[in-house]
Formats: structure tokens, sequence, C-alpha cells
């Protein structure tokens, strides 16, 4: 019966856990590279028993079949290409990242939606600098409006190229986590690869969320969440009986 209570209620933290990453995937929807987040699972049994393989009490612990959240993941699969006509609009095309400065170290990102600061460095919505293959870029005095971005991410005004976006590519791009929406930061023994992504301008990337399918995911694990809740007050109700009679 205690195993009983353990299934539900760890079912319960498990349906929560789906629908708030499902709850967060809708409401970044509309941010350009944002990165839908995946909650994978494993049951409980079959995490009890690969532990109790390695260890010598195996026979003194109990299976208690239940459920058990890994960490949110990450989809890194690409999302689809608004056009936009900005000149400092961008999108890649493939697995690769823009390099933007940190506060403390080097970020990455797919969103390509940038703007020109003051004096004239070409900046993130979060007012991060945009690094390129020589350090940030800065625009010209006349360039305003007058900006070409080819294909390799090279910026020219006037037919003269003044500055080229650094992007990079990770082999296994689940070693990065989250910062914010659509930033990521690397571990430190992580050193990127060029990347040869084509650039293209005036578009961004949108994000990879399907919202159909995170309204299912909500409405799934809201109706989980109450079945794990009914078995729980189920089961403390025949505690509660078996202890008075």
């Amino acid at each position: 019966m205690i195993s009983g209570l353990y299934s539900a209620a760890t079912a319960m933290d498990a349906a929560a856990m789906r629908h708030e990453t499902s709850a967060t995937n809708l409401a970044n929807a509309h941010l350009p590279g944002f990165r839908r987040r995946v909650v994978s699972q494993t049951p409980f049994d079959v995490t009890m028993s690969d532990a109790q393989e390695k260890s010598e009490m195996s026979t003194l612990l109990g299976t208690t079949i239940g459920t058990v959240e890994n960490a949110v993941k990450m989809d890194f699969s690409q999302g689809g290409f608004r056009e936009t006509g900005g000149s400092f609009d961008v999108a890649l095309s493939g697995d690769g990242f823009f390099v933007v400065e940190g506060p403390e170290e080097p970020l990455y990102t797919r969103n390509g939606q940038f703007v020109v600061s003051g004096g004239g460095e070409l900046m993130t919505v979060d007012q991060l600098p945009v690094l390129g293959v020589n350090g940030p870029i800065v625009l010209p005095p006349d360039a305003t409006g007058l900006v070409n971005v080819d294909n390799q991410g090279r910026f020219s005004a006037n037919g003269i190229q003044f500055g080229q976006l650094e992007t990079v590519r990770f082999p296994n791009r689940n070693v990065l986590t989250p910062v914010g929406a659509s930033l990521f930061q690397k571990p430190n023994d992580v050193t990127p690869e060029a990347s040869n992504d084509e650039v293209l301008q005036g578009r961004v990337e949108l994000g990879n969320v399907d919202y159909m399918d995170e309204l299912v995911n909500i409405m799934v694990a809201s109706r989980q969440y109450e079945a794990a809740q009914r078995v729980l007050n189920s089961i403390d109700d025949s505690v509660e009986k078996h202890i008075n009679t």
C-alpha cells in the first residue's frame, strides 16, 4: 500500500512537471530562436533495478513502482523562418549558433533579431554585443539602412565590408544549458567548432514549438494529475479505514 502511495505521488509530480514545461513552451513560442523544452521520464522500477544491480544490498531493497522525472532537455530541431525584410534580422539554416558577448563569457543563440546601438554596435534585443570573427561588429556611421549581409554572414555597406558574423556549432548540442529564453551556455571544457551554416538576411527563425502538440500535452498532463490524485485519495481513505478498524 505504501508503494501505491509513492506511485501516485510521483505520478502527480511527473504530470505537474510536464504541464509546466508545455506551458513554458507555449509562453515563448513567439520568441525567435526559442528551443522547446522536453521532459523525458523513466519508470521508477527500471531506475531502481539499475541501482540494485550495482548494490550488494539489492536483496534487502524492495522495488517500488513509480515515475522518475529526468532533467528537462532541449529540442534543438530547427524552427521555421519568417520574412521580415529587416537589414539586421538574420537566420541560420543549419545547426549552428550566433555568438554574443555575455556578462562573463560568450553565449550562444539562434535568435538573429539584432538591433543597432546608438554607437553603431550590433546588439541582441537583450543588449548583448553580437560577436564577429574579429570581435564585436560595429557599423560605419553611414551604414544604417544600407547594410547587406551575404550568406556567409559578411556585412557590407556601399560595397565595403566591415565585419563578419561568428557562427559556431557543437557536435553534441545537449551539453548546452539555457540562460534565459533563447541564450545558451557551454561547459568550460567544451570548445565549439566553426559553422558553415548559410546566413539568411531579412528573416528570423521562429521557435520550434507546435501549438497543438503543447496544448494536447497540457490536457493530457492535467488528466494524469487528476487521475493520480484520485488514486492517492483512495489509498489514503483505505489506510485510514484500516487503522480505525
